[in-house]
């Protein structure tokens, strides 16, 4: 395993404090864990105090050891009690604080009335909003954690037609598919900052279980194998002529890169097909236009109105009540980051990372549609994930 640099960390800290400053805080108390892999490079469970000013304090519960061996800083203490955090601050350096940030989307309420009740007098504020929008700009280094994942999303790509099979279940070609992203070093399981929100490797649909979309705000889901577990892979077998969507998240180091691609066995239908076509017209015309400073309120009403001019409107992004209103999502450690590719959302900047997925969902048909990942530049939008674009048709067997 490789630690996060001490110098990436660093450039995050600092980027943090010019908020903590600009909204006239001390400092921030971070709880959850992807926060905590972000800034301190270890997720054990804990505190970590990021003063204004000076060098973080990780203050560890469980597991002590392995924190001091993956987090760079040098304030590292083990932590029994969470009634140890104000003289810890004390003892830092922070006698006396006032206005502390907390992350208030995530924390627990019985959590905050700990820390209200061990920490009397000082005033919390919600510093997530600022986390989010510091998580949202990738460096370098993140950036080529994304190639990587690439190259290895593109290999096992390559890979699926010789999966395929009329009569496999779509659970045993998921069980191929996710063995080789095992082997290729997957973690195994996909992060989500949304309350209440699961996934593991991605999802695996077929025909008509495509268009049965779950409790994620996603326009596919799949059919699962239980109501216990309503999303992904199900018992549906392979057929011909009909759509494969494979809708996966490779992963290098923490850093998911979401990709889908749909495959055949036999030709698909011609009302398929133009969709699959303006799918990919939909992206291409986006990202032709994504340049620093564009709303991406704008991009998205462009995709509702390309769809709306070939009469797919209906279908697009989902259908009925399984529609989904963005045409994509940031990514990094977390699946779903800022930007959303949505109205009212955010300017391009260079760094942000974000999946573009047009898809179109046919009752009784099936989903067609792609998702690839791009970095903004400073000269527009550069793809991440290696793979073709094509809908893949094998012959029928």
């Amino acid at each position: 395993m490789q630690p996060t640099p001490r110098f990436e960390l660093e450039n995050r800290v600092n980027r943090f404090q010019e908020r903590l400053q600009q909204e006239d805080l001390e400092g921030a108390l971070l709880r959850e864990r992807i926060d905590l892999f972000y800034f301190a490079g270890s997720m054990q469970q804990g505190y970590l105090f990021i003063p204004a000013e000076g060098d973080p304090l990780y203050m560890v519960k469980r597991n002590f050891s392995r924190a001091c061996e993956e987090s760079q800083w040098d304030q590292i203490l083990r932590l029994k009690t969470v009634k140890q955090l104000p003289s810890y601050l004390a003892e830092t350096g922070f006698k006396e604080v006032h206005k502390i940030g907390l992350e208030l989307d995530v924390l627990p309420v019985n959590e905050y009335q700990n820390l209200q009740a061990v920490m009397p007098g000082v005033e919390f504020k919600d510093v997530s909003p600022a986390i989010k929008e510091i998580r949202m700009l990738k460096s370098s280094y993140e950036v080529d954690c994304f190639r990587e994942a690439g190259r290895i999303a593109a290999e096992i790509m390559e890979k699926v037609p010789d999966l395929l099979r009329v009569g496999k279940t779509e659970l045993m070609l998921a069980a191929e598919i996710e063995n080789l992203y095992r082997r290729a070093g997957h973690q195994g399981l996909l992060r989500m900052r949304s309350f209440n929100t699961e996934m593991a490797f991605g999802h695996v649909y077929s025909g008509i279980t495509g268009m049965k979309s779950t409790f994620l705000d996603s326009c596919t889901g799949g059919e699962g194998l239980t109501t216990a577990s309503p999303q992904g892979a199900g018992w549906k077998k392979l057929a011909p002529h009909e759509p494969i969507g494979l809708d996966y998240a490779s992963i290098y180091e923490g850093y998911t890169l979401d990709h889908t691609r749909v495959f055949s066995i036999g030709k698909l239908s011609s009302e398929l097909l133009k969709a699959y076509g303006l799918a990919r017209k939909i992206q291409d015309e986006i990202i032709s236009r994504c340049q620093p400073g564009v709303a991406v309120e704008d991009l998205y009403a462009l995709s509702l109105e390309l769809a709306r001019s070939e009469g797919l409107e209906e279908y697009f992004m989902g259908y009925g009540d399984g529609k989904v209103k963005f045409i994509g999502h940031g990514l990094g450690l977390d699946i779903d980051e800022f930007p959303i590719l949505a109205a009212g959302s955010h300017l391009l900047q260079p760094g942000m990372v974000f999946a573009l997925e047009p898809k179109f969902v046919f009752p009784d048909k099936g989903v067609v549609g792609l998702e690839n990942v791009w970095v903004i530049t400073e000269t527009g939008a550069e793809k991440l994930s290696p793979i073709a674009d094509d809908l893949v048709t094998v012959p029928v067997k």
